[in-house]
């Protein structure tokens, strides 16, 4: 039986993080919070795990992200890969084709499965380590006050009042952290209602392709599942205003109606009607109360990088929450998130949009020919759009996190070979050991490792550095600082950008040797 309130090993009041909601983003912030050294507590309104198919794909980027918190095996053998991206006139008729290989990652590919797999997943990941999810226990009030915040817990009756150092609202879209930040969802809802479902079509597909079927009446986005499953989303007609679920052969007839052929539904297993978003909050953060996930940005599912973005707000905040919480960070740094994952948002809802806008695009120009054709893109134009969709050029430029270089759009940025670190501590990236960073290492060897970079298979050129440059890497994967050359005066500018965000060791306690190159 799945503990409640009171019953972990470790009493309520002794979790320094409280996170509300056990979906995806609540999931993966505690996982990421316990790789860190920090154990959440996460309470659950609802009385179980659900088992709704929801979110499905999980995008090459965040495969990374999984990779580094232990996480990718699980997933890799519960999905199914997608490797091409298809778009389908009338007739099915071909009128576009997208590859992600040599989108420039580890992972080529996306990985889908249903969210009710990927919450398990997550689940039994913490529950080896003696974390569950407490179910039943309903929010009611979320206070800060002068050194914390004041949660009020209910269940079966019983009243608890629990001092948290933080809270994590990730409750989805009716979120009672976002209610009590005083928070809105900005932004718009797209025009139409939609269907969801869970189906098996004897529509036949190639291996590994990802579909959206356009026509005059409306799309069909088609997604493989495992199990030779699928998972369709499709626009309802204007004049339908029923609120009963469609039956099987409703679905059907109005899937043939949008592909203009038959597409052989079958085994209808699960159908939801839902509303389109585009949707943020102004702001994800009030200093110890934190929005991730559907709770702080609501997106059109058509782009696919709704719960990647959630998976991507948990690893921003985990390192930073779990600095503090060690005291090795300052909590300025945990302002951070606000600004580094309000920026990212923004950027999911702008992708988004632009899928969203150009899939009804071409529905309307099925309506107005019925043969309408796409220009062939320009290769490096494709290259750059893949890597959108695949969340690869998400960049933190501007945050306070990340040092001001001139004409170096790369810092900010993902290092490529990021996935291939290991540990949870910055990584400072290096082509020869230069002399005169004794003092530097030694003010910075419990939060920096020193790693050689061609022991990561990385040349200088790629890191954008000279034989004696250098790059900061964050936990999260992202360079902070890029140095051409790690001079005196790069060192000393290095050691000026840590210090606005990391607590050094006092200089009693800093070793007098310096800490030695990683070999990874």
């Amino acid at each position: 039986m799945t503990p409640r309130s009171g019953e972990q090993d470790n009493p309520a009041s002794a979790a320094p993080v409280l996170i509300v909601g056990g979906g995806p983003a609540g999931l993966f912030a505690a996982s990421e919070l316990m790789r860190h050294g920090v154990r959440p507590r996460i309470v659950e309104k609802r009385l179980a795990p659900h088992h709704e198919t929801r979110g499905t794909v999980i995008q090459p980027a965040v495969l990374e992200i999984l990779d580094r918190g232990g996480l990718i095996d699980p997933f890799l053998q519960a999905g199914t890969r997608i490797e091409h991206i298809q778009i389908l006139g009338p007739g099915l008729r071909e009128l576009a084709r997208a590859d992600l290989a040599g989108i420039g990652c580890k992972y080529e590919f996306q990985c889908s499965l249903p969210q009710w797999r990927t919450e398990t997943i997550l689940r039994e990941h913490l529950a080896d380590q003696g974390l569950h999810v407490e179910y039943g226990i309903d929010v009611t009030s979320i206070d800060e006050g002068p050194t914390g915040v004041e949660v009020t817990l209910e269940t079966d009756g019983r009243t608890e009042t629990l001092d948290a150092a933080y809270v994590l609202g990730a409750g989805g879209g009716h979120s009672v952290t976002r209610h009590m930040m005083g928070q809105h969802l900005v932004g718009s809802t797209y025009d139409g209602r939609y269907i969801v479902a869970d189906v098996a079509l004897r529509l036949s597909t190639p291996p590994a392709y990802g579909r959206v079927l356009v026509g005059p009446d409306g799309f069909v986005l088609v997604s493989p599942l495992p199990d030779h499953r699928w998972l369709i989303f499709v626009n309802r007609n204007d004049d339908d205003v029923r609120d009963a679920l469609p039956t099987e052969a409703e679905l059907s007839t109005l899937l043939n109606t949008r592909a203009g052929a038959d597409v052989g539904l079958h085994d209808l297993r699960w159908v939801s009607y839902f509303k389109m978003h585009k949707r943020a909050v102004p702001s994800l953060g009030d200093g110890r109360r934190f929005l991730l996930g559907d709770a702080a940005h609501m997106s059109s599912p058509l782009g696919g990088e709704g719960i990647n973005a959630a998976f991507m707000d948990a690893a921003d905040l985990a390192w930073k929450l779990a600095l503090v919480a060690h005291g090795a960070a300052k909590p300025a740094i945990l302002d951070s998130y606000a600004v580094e994952r309000g920026m990212a948002d923004q950027h999911v809802l702008d992708v988004s949009d632009e899928v969203h806008s150009f899939i009804m695009g071409l529905v309307m120009q099925c309506g107005a020919d019925s043969a309408p054709s796409l220009p062939p893109g320009d290769p490096a134009e494709v290259l750059l759009g893949l890597r959108r969709r695949s969340m690869l050029d998400v960049s933190y430029t501007g945050s306070p996190l990340i040092a001001a270089q001139s004409a170096d759009d790369a810092v900010g940025g993902r290092l490529p070979a990021w996935h291939r670190l290991a540990g949870t501590s910055h990584h400072l990236i290096i082509f020869d050991n230069t002399p005169g960073r004794q003092a530097f290492d030694a003010r910075w060897q419990h939060a920096v490792a020193a790693v050689e970079g061609r022991s990561l298979g990385l040349e200088p050129s790629a890191a954008g550095v000279s034989d004696r440059g250098a790059v900061l890497v964050r936990p999260d994967g992202f360079i902070g600082f890029r140095a051409p050359a790690l001079d005196d005066a790069a060192v000393d500018a290095l050691d000026i950008h840590l210090a606005s965000y990391l607590m050094p060791l006092p200089a009693e306690k800093a070793a007098e040797a310096p800490a030695a190159v990683a070999q990874v």
